[in-house]
């Protein structure tokens, strides 16, 4: 594996998708913590003027920093990550025993190591690689809002969503109206703990779906000869599903993934039978694609 990486380090298409995925999360921040200054400032007026400072601390607690994560907040830039996370990690990915077949090199590595071993090295380096490509930039907005909304600590927010989901805690009937969205139906627990605990989660689960779908088209390359349809074919697997559960989205991977989520449809059990059908699928066609190889010397 490590001499994957070596190859990887020196594909310029791994920086540009690197800067790609950053470039929207950073997008992403600035906008968000625009809106976050705006709602909050717009929240302290508006009930400052009718109800007394602890009840106002509560409300304005629910304006947390922590909501303009990507995955919470639902501005374009954070959308646009999680519709094309596929695509923009396949640059960097998926055409890498495509470009060695075609350019010959696969005749010298497999004359000085087994091809299974190839083969298998191939795919973890890029279900690592993938899984951390789409983690570690939403990582680095976690950072970045909390930098620059000098805002670590989300123990009082922890606390006081714990009080709202029990119908203990005494705000205004307005604002429970308004928060009531922040009730999570999948992972509340967590939530409850702290948003750290409950974003890591769907980073996590959002991180295996990447890696399955890279390898999907890793999987494909062996097939097609095509390069930009190789490119592509993860991202079109991907929009394809989301098409298909258009009536029924609590199947759509692009609804799931994100914290925020489709409130009252988010499923453990549906995250788990997908990841695991692709897995499933993306072997199978990976190892016809070995096969298929079999002649190459």
């Amino acid at each position: 594996m490590l001499i994957e990486y070596k190859k990887l380090f020196k594909n310029k298409n791994f920086y540009l998708s690197v800067c790609a995925l950053i470039l929207l999360v950073v997008i992403a921040v600035v906008i968000g913590l625009n809106e976050h200054n705006e709602e909050y400032l717009l929240t302290e007026r508006i009930y400052s003027q009718y109800y007394e400072e602890d009840i106002v601390e509560d409300v304005l607690i629910f304006i947390s920093p922590h909501k303009q994560w990507l995955g919470f907040t639902n501005n374009f830039p954070s959308d646009l990550y999680y519709f094309l996370y596929p695509l923009l990690i396949s640059i960097a990915l998926v055409d890498s025993i495509y470009r060695e077949r075609k350019s010959g090199y696969q005749h010298f590595i497999f004359m000085r190591i087994d091809r299974r071993k190839y083969y298998t090295s191939k795919f973890a380096t890029t279900f690592l690689t993938a899984f951390f490509m789409f983690v570690l930039p939403l990582c680095l907005g976690v950072v970045l809002v909390n930098l620059f909304t000098h805002h670590w600590d989300y123990t009082a927010y922890a606390n006081v969503y714990k009080a709202f989901v029990e119908g203990t805690l005494a705000i205004p009937d307005n604002a429970i109206s308004v928060f009531k969205g922040d009730i999570q139906p999948l992972f509340s627990d967590l939530l409850s703990m702290s948003p750290y605990a409950y974003v890591a989660v769907f980073y996590i689960i959002g991180g295996l779906f990447a890696s399955a779908y890279v390898c999907m088209g890793l999987a494909l390359s062996m097939f097609i000869k095509n390069y930009y349809l190789l490119i592509f074919m993860p991202q079109i697997i991907y929009t394809s599903l989301w098409f298909l559960a258009a009536n029924n989205p609590k199947w759509a991977p692009f609804y799931f993934l994100a914290p925020e989520g489709i409130h009252g449809d988010n499923s453990i059990s549906i995250m788990i039978i997908e990841f695991l059908l692709q897995l499933l699928l993306t072997f199978a066609i990976y190892v016809i694609g070995m096969r298929k190889h079999d002649d190459v010397l």
